[in-house]
Order: structure tokens, then C-alpha cells, then sequence
């Protein structure tokens, strides 16, 4: 069970004790713009049970911590490939059941990937936004991907994996709280990723300019309640 101790400390999942919302899968990696001041360090830990290091790398200065939204990390800047990169987390690629929370809004200045795997040797894994279109989840394969329906609100996206049955789902928010997954398929060619990396596909191609507020793995698939109490945590700092 889960022992909240203030904001952004847990330990397991279950119970809340003095604010936070613990959901019932553990908080691995937890990529929050409001821990930060500025663009994380690169080779620095990241907050989550996983003890992961982040990658980053800004020669061009497209990548950009703000203080708007509570906090958040923006990438600007023309078409193209990029150097700029930042990256990290578990290597999911295969055998584990995970969640993958992220809020995030566009700016279709130049439209590509904003969240991907960081390594497409085993599997292409991406979510959130795809040619400047949201409520994208493709987990090797196509439980959503958009064709149209771009806009500049923030959006709340929970790509959940359940690797017993090869089912990906996805669960998607602006202005109204979620009550049930949005999109739905199975196949036994899906999974997961291998690190997290943000605003580009592996290689630094297929640029996404936009920004995010938080990315946040879960090692397991969060239940209802679960999305709903994440959804009330933080609707208040994305204007909802």
C-alpha cells in the first residue's frame, strides 16, 4: 500500500497521508516541470521509485523550461531534424504491463512526434501528439492515430499497456474528467518502449514543437479511480 508523505513523496500505493494522490501502480519515473527551475541537468536522477538519469542535450536552444502552468518544458524552433533532445526512464520494450501519464499541448509550428521511444531497434512506440494531431497511442502498433483534430489546449493522455493481454488503451482529458478509455485494440506485435524521449523520433527527426508538463510511468495499468484522482490532481494547474 502507499504512503503519501506531502507532495511528490510516496512509498508503494493505496494510501494518501497529508496531500498527493497515490495511484495503485508505483510512480517509476516521474518527469515533472514543476520540480525544476531550468532544463534538467543531463546524467541527473529523475523523481520516481526508478531512480532513472535524464539526457539532455540544447546546443541550438530549441528546448526551454518556462514557469507558465506551474511548469513546463517547451520545444520551438523550424522543421527539420534536431540534436536538441531529452530523454529517459525504463526500458519497457517488452514483459511489463505500464501506464504512461502525460500532459501536454501543441503548437503545430512544426508537426512530428512528441513522445517516443528513444531506441526503435525493438519496437516504434509513440504517444500524445502525431503530425500536430492529439490522442495519438501506437504501442508497435495502431491504437490511435489521428489524422486530424489539432488544437492548442492542454490535454491529459494515459496510455496504459497490459501485457497479460496484449491490450493497449488509451484514456484521454481536457475540461472534463475521463470516466472510461477512449481508444481500445490488441495485438500480440505491441508493447512498450525502451526511455522516453521527447519533441522528436529516435534520430532527432520528425520534430514536434509543443509543450509538456509532465511525463509519469507506472509500473501497471491504473484502474479508473486511478486516472480520475490523477485527472483531480492536476486539472487546477492546466487551467481546468
Amino acid at each position: 500500500m502507499a504512503i503519501v508523505l506531502g507532495p511528490g513523496i510516496s512509498v508503494g500505493a493505496g494510501i494518501n497521508i497529508g496531500g498527493g494522490f497515490a495511484p495503485s501502480a508505483d510512480l517509476v519515473y516521474n518527469l515533472d516541470a514543476a520540480n525544476y527551475s531550468a532544463l534538467p541537468v543531463s546524467g541527473s536522477t529523475v523523481v520516481g521509485t526508478g531512480s532513472y538519469p535524464i539526457t539532455v542535450s540544447n546546443s541550438t536552444s530549441r528546448l526551454a523550461w518556462g514557469s507558465s502552468n506551474g511548469g513546463v518544458f517547451t520545444f520551438t524552433g523550424a522543421d527539420g531534424s534536431t540534436t536538441d533532445v531529452m530523454y529517459g526512464g525504463p526500458n519497457w520494450v517488452t514483459g511489463q504491463s505500464y501506464t504512461v501519464f502525460m500532459v501536454y499541448q501543441a503548437s503545430v509550428t512544426v508537426p512530428g512526434r512528441l513522445l517516443n521511444t528513444n531506441d526503435e531497434a525493438s519496437k516504434d512506440w509513440l504517444m500524445g501528439l502525431y503530425n500536430g494531431f492529439p490522442d495519438t497511442f501506437y504501442p508497435n502498433f495502431s491504437v490511435n492515430l489521428p489524422g486530424s483534430g489539432a488544437d492548442t489546449v492542454w490535454h491529459f493522455g494515459w496510455a496504459t499497456w497490459n501485457d497479460t493481454t496484449s491490450t493497449g488503451q488509451l484514456w484521454t482529458a481536457t475540461n472534463t474528467q475521463p470516466t472510461t478509455y477512449s481508444y481500445s485494440d490488441t495485438s500480440g506485435s505491441g508493447g512498450g518502449f525502451n526511455q522516453l524521449r521527447m519533441f522528436s523520433r529516435s534520430g532527432g527527426v520528425e520534430v514536434q514543437t509543443g509543450s509538456i508538463g509532465l511525463v509519469q510511468a507506472y509500473s501497471g495499468v491504473l484502474t479508473t479511480a486511478d486516472i480520475q484522482g490523477l485527472y483531480a490532481q492536476y486539472k487546477t494547474r492546466f487551467g481546468y
